[in-house]
């Protein structure tokens, strides 16, 4: 007896999910197909079609948000060493009724410069937050959202800097891990730079080389 009519009846009722049943391979492929045309290149790690704006932008917008920081941490810095100035000369000069010159001697001096130094730092640390709060007035577009488009790209690039940079744990003095943090880059062409760098410090630690290269 014949097995082609039994073949011709049995194969068409193997339908597309028998087939994924049967074949690992076949499911994967055939879902695939389904979704590769929505998808598109949501499958890669960081697409550019989801960032808020292009890494050109960015780096020029991060650039300028340091440079408010700077700035504002000069004046921040002046003032409250000013301040601390200001505020030790008006207090009383003497404590409990002594000369604080008498108790301490030299340790006085010692307590003005660990005065002023304390109020330099703090002008110091509080400078960037003010020109950070300055860039967010002036580009409120970049600063506010959930998440804002800044931090999305902030964190992006915090992103690739980990995965890129180079393992400092092998670093010495004639071959110190170049800019960790990226704190260098401002464009792309530093960042091209950058990367360079990260490569040039890994070829030097593998081989052992503490010198400049040729």
């Amino acid at each position: 007896m014949s097995t082609a009519p039994l073949r011709n009846a049995v194969v068409p009722t193997l339908g597309r999910a028998q087939l994924r049943t049967a074949s690992p391979v076949l499911a994967r492929f055939s879902s695939s197909d389904a979704t590769t045309s929505s998808e598109g290149e949501s499958s890669s790690p960081t697409p550019a079609g989801k960032l808020p704006m292009s890494w050109s932008e960015y780096l020029a917008m991060r650039k300028r948000r340091k440079q408010w920081s700077t700035l504002t941490t000069i004046p921040t810095t002046a003032g409250a060493l000013f301040a601390g100035a200001s505020y030790f000369a008006a207090v009383q000069p003497e404590f409990a009724g002594l000369d604080p010159f008498v108790i301490a001697g030299g340790g006085t001096w010692v307590l003005l410069t660990g005065w002023f130094v304390a109020a330099m730092t703090l002008g110091y640390l509080v400078g960037p937050s003010i020109g950070n709060g300055i860039f967010a007035v002036t580009h409120p577009k970049l600063a506010r959202g959930n998440p804002p488009p800044l931090e999305v790209m902030d964190r992006e690039f915090y992103h690739r800097i980990k995965s890129k940079r180079a393992d400092p744990s092998r670093q010495s003095v004639n071959n110190p891990a170049p800019d960790f943090y990226g704190e260098k880059i401002v464009s792309l062409a530093t960042y091209r730079r950058w990367l360079k760098d990260q490569e040039a410090y890994r070829r030097k630690a593998a081989h052992g080389v503490d010198g400049e290269e040729p």
